[in-house]
């Protein structure tokens, strides 16, 4: 009984710690929020929109487009709903309301050349409690409590650098660093001393991105960008019940990026478009949670995002846009119950992976620019859902539900 216990106990860590700690962004999700309100009101456009400060995480060629010097800022307030219902269990939900915050500066010394920098803090203000998650563990479910905090710090750097009238590159550096804690408990209880598996651990990881942005004609402006990939190791200890093992073994991926968009103007209308390939798949074997009788790789598959939208311009240095971003999921299926408890194949869906999920982001925006400042209001909403068959380990409806409303502006001097 007591060896049936301990392999339960590790295919559940297995199971819910990797679930959420290699996906800790249960509170600040890369899909649905973005550098700046130029790209967050309009459904993650990155290429042709972004300007100043912001640029430097979107795409550094525009980095140029600014005045002398510019400060940035904005503040929004998000809402999440996330659900995951296994019959004939209630649903386990993720509900989050924050208010995520973006900052930072620009200088142009010179016409043709501006530096910039740009910074993401997404502290955690109070542990996220998630009850009653169900999953299969052994052929019979148990049912967990997760208690769970996580933060993360991005801090973009870069230089935009304009070779002629129409045309100018950029380079940039951006470095994420994370801390996070979880706790895995059996449904009910409270008592750490007898919690399944406790974790702590932080990492950081850099990343460059490479732009160009060009105007082929009055009417038309293309832009393009590619961001390298990074693996990420973490540093930390780890206390399974059940294990004297403290070694903690964690590793994540962020994927390369290659992004191309356009933006065609009529006149006071204008449509754009981008595509952007995230690369996921070369982390198959690189995103482990590096627990006991873990697999050692997920299958991560490739993503190519839209959106498209249009902008009209207002008299008075007014515009205002509407968009849409289409997010299929990152993660396919992976290997059956039955290979995993064999101690084989991929691992596939997890609970609190917001990316596994098809998502539908809407949006609108309004900007305003003056001689010493410029502002965007707006608000998006994304919806997104996934089915999981029977056969797999994590099987089950999960259901996603983001609206956010915010406002951004710049001050230049």
């Amino acid at each position: 009984m007591a060896k049936f216990n301990f392999e339960k106990i590790k295919y559940a860590l297995y199971l819910y710690a990797m679930a959420m700690t290699m996906n800790h962004e249960a509170l600040y999700a890369q899909s649905f929020l973005f550098p700046g309100s130029q790209s967050s009101f309009e459904s993650g456009l990155s290429q042709t929109n972004t300007h100043g400060a912001p640029a430097v995480a979107t795409n550094p060629a525009n980095t140029v487009i600014t005045k002398r010097i510019e400060a940035y800022g904005d503040v929004s307030i998000l809402n999440v709903s996330y659900s995951y219902l296994r019959a004939p269990y209630a649903a386990a939900v993720i509900s989050v309301t924050a208010p995520p915050v973006n900052f930072g500066a620009a200088y142009k010394p010179k016409s043709n050349i501006a530096f910039g920098i740009f910074v993401t803090p997404r502290p955690s203000f109070s542990s996220q409690k998630i009850k009653s998650v169900p999953s299969t563990i052994g052929g019979e479910v148990i049912i967990v409590d997760i208690d769970q905090k996580a933060s993360s710090f991005m801090t973009a750097i870069g230089v935009g650098y304009k070779l002629n009238k129409n045309t100018s590159i950029g380079l940039s550096f951006i470095e994420t660093a994370e801390d996070a804690q979880i706790i895995v408990r059996q449904q009910g209880t409270t008592d750490d001393a007898n919690a399944l598996v406790g974790m702590r651990y932080k990492g950081s990881s850099w990343q460059a991105l490479l732009g160009c942005r060009t105007v082929l004609n009055p009417n038309t402006t293309i832009a393009a960008t590619i961001k390298t990939s990074a693996t990420k190791t973490y540093a930390g200890t780890q206390i399974i019940k059940g294990d004297s093992d403290n070694t903690l073994r964690k590793k994540g991926f962020d994927p390369m990026t290659i992004a191309v968009g356009g933006e065609y103007r009529f006149g006071p209308p204008a449509a754009f478009s981008e595509l952007r390939l995230e690369r996921w798949s070369a982390g198959q074997g690189s995103y482990s949670s590096g627990l006991p009788g873990a697999t050692s790789s997920s299958a991560l598959n490739d993503v190519i995002v839209l959106v498209a939208g249009g902008r009209i311009k207002i008299p008075g240095g007014q515009s205002g846009s509407a968009s849409i971003g289409i997010y299929p999921h990152n993660i396919g299926l992976g290997s059956s119950s039955t290979e995993l408890e064999s101690g084989g194949g991929k691992s596939g869906v997890q609970f609190g992976n917001f990316d596994a999920l098809d998502r539908m982001m809407f949006s609108a925006a309004y900007r305003k620019i003056a001689k010493k400042r410029d502002f965007t209001a707006g608000f998006n909403y994304t919806s997104g859902s996934r089915t999981v068959p029977s056969a797999y380990p994590n099987s089950g409806r999960y259901s996603l539900s983001v609206f956010t409303i915010g406002i951004g502006g710049s001050f230049y001097f």
